[in-house]
């Protein structure tokens, strides 16, 4: 059985395959141009968690407005850049051109995604114990 690239998401699928079962993209769609492949999944999870709030992981994918809209609002005060990550986490993310990311790999985005949960568990047992003390303290 021979096989072929997906130029949606880059899954090794059939070469007679009609549709990617990965990214459920009809394959006669676009033409396959080596040279314009989708974005590496890991780099962009780790752009999207590092540089976030400065959008970078939106400048690597393509969009660049996006990007600078992310840098001139610090992410949306981090709140649309977590949202990025969460996305690229569970592969619903798209690039520029309407693409799912390259070699997505689930367990990894599910393990990124719970362990990006313990810094916020941790921020909101600070708050709430700091509001605690201050309303004892009163």
């Amino acid at each position: 059985m021979s096989t072929k690239i997906c130029p949606h998401c880059g899954a090794e699928i059939d070469s007679e395959a009609a549709r990617c079962y990965n990214c459920k993209n009809w394959l006669e769609e676009i033409s396959t141009n080596t040279n314009d492949k989708p974005q590496e999944f890991i780099p962009t999870l780790l752009f999207a968690y590092f540089w976030g709030i400065f959008g970078i992981h939106r400048f690597y994918t393509g969009s660049i407005g996006i990007g600078v809209a992310q840098l001139l609002t610090f992410g949306g005060c981090g709140i649309w850049a977590y949202a990025d990550f969460i996305m690229i986490c569970f592969n619903k993310f798209k690039d520029a051109q309407g693409r799912n990311l390259r070699n997505f790999d689930q367990n990894i985005g599910v393990v990124a995604f719970v362990l990006s949960l313990i810094p916020l568990v941790i921020i909101l047992f600070l708050i709430t114990t700091v509001v605690g003390l201050l309303a004892v303290a009163k």
